[in-house]
């Protein structure tokens, strides 16, 4: 067939892993490549279509809802988000997202518990869809109170408060999509010395919204328990989160745990400090997720459905 290409090939060409195409076939009719002796062949135009779905994707769009899209409709989606993103005027902007935010963050201010919860609560009440939550909110709110501590405006006593707010509302969101056999498990948590929680609890938060089971473990967590709560838990996947270089010690760690898991469990390493790890034999069986888009194509991948 001219101008045909095989998934292997699409895989490069689109930077969608083969997992998440196939979902994404499976699941949502994105495109309907050719069958051939040697697989599945897909067209050009095919092609092109994976890529705007990939790129809205990446900018914060559920593949669920925009997998129904023409290619146009695709096109002028990404277009007006490119005018948000360049300034041009929109009752959206950058002022309106701090308002939006503003209730948590003077409650939060106050050291106010109760007030910081019931914000939060509204926030999540405001957003029905939880992955939207998440994007919108959760995320944001981490960012901001890091940014607040880094120039001295906030407290780590602040960043624990809402730390631990938010994994109440993990608690909440794991009750509530959550099944008795999701169709997959997969553990979060941080290694030893690395203490960070925001990336992980947003990573967990992530998967409930799924309809995944998550199993999460908080973190500063010894490889040996990681491994036996793997084992025990049924996890298919652990994600390790890693916001600062690690330490020698760190790194050992992860080493024990790429040698002790089981092969059927993938073991995922996320956030900036996984970058450029040496990991000697470790490495070809660790899968590197350079941002939340990466983490929810391997939890669509795993049956996650946004």
């Amino acid at each position: 067939m001219a101008n045909s290409y095989p998934i292997s090939a699409v895989a490069k060409l689109t930077g969608l892993p083969l997992d998440t195409l196939r979902a994404w076939e499976r699941r949502y009719q994105t495109v309907v490549p050719a069958r051939a002796s040697r697989g599945r062949l897909y067209s050009e135009e095919q092609i092109q279509r994976l890529l705007l779905l990939r790129h809205a994707v990446d900018h914060g769009h559920s593949i669920g809802q925009i997998a129904g899209l023409s290619d146009r409709e695709l096109r002028e989606l990404m277009e007006k988000g490119s005018k948000l993103a360049n300034g041009e005027p929109s009752r959206n902007g950058d002022r309106a997202s701090k308002d939006f935010l503003s209730p948590v963050l003077q409650a939060l201010d106050r050291f106010d518990y109760a007030a910081t919860d019931r914000e939060i609560s509204l926030l999540a009440a405001s957003i029905a869809n939880p992955r939207e939550f998440v994007h919108r909110a959760a995320l944001p709110l981490m960012r901001t109170i890091g940014e607040l501590w880094h120039d001295g405006k906030a407290s780590i006593a602040q960043e624990h408060m809402l730390s631990t707010l938010l994994s109440g509302l993990l608690a909440s969101l794991v009750r509530t999509y959550s099944s008795a056999n999701p169709p997959a498990r997969v553990l979060v948590t941080t290694p030893k010395n690395e203490r960070h929680a925001f990336p992980s609890l947003a990573a967990a938060m992530l998967t409930a919204a799924g309809g995944l089971g998550v199993i999460y473990l908080g973190t500063d967590l010894p490889a040996a328990d990681i491994v036996l709560a793997a084992r025990k838990g049924g996890a298919d996947a652990v994600l390790l989160s890693l916001s600062t270089t690690p330490s020698a010690e760190t790194i050992d760690e992860i080493r024990y745990a790429c040698e002790k898991l089981p092969p059927k469990i993938s073991l995922w390493l996320g956030g900036p400090g996984s970058l450029g790890l040496e990991l000697g034999n470790g490495a070809s069986r660790t899968q590197q997720l350079n941002d939340f888009s990466a983490l929810e194509y391997q939890l669509t991948a795993l049956g996650a459905r946004f």
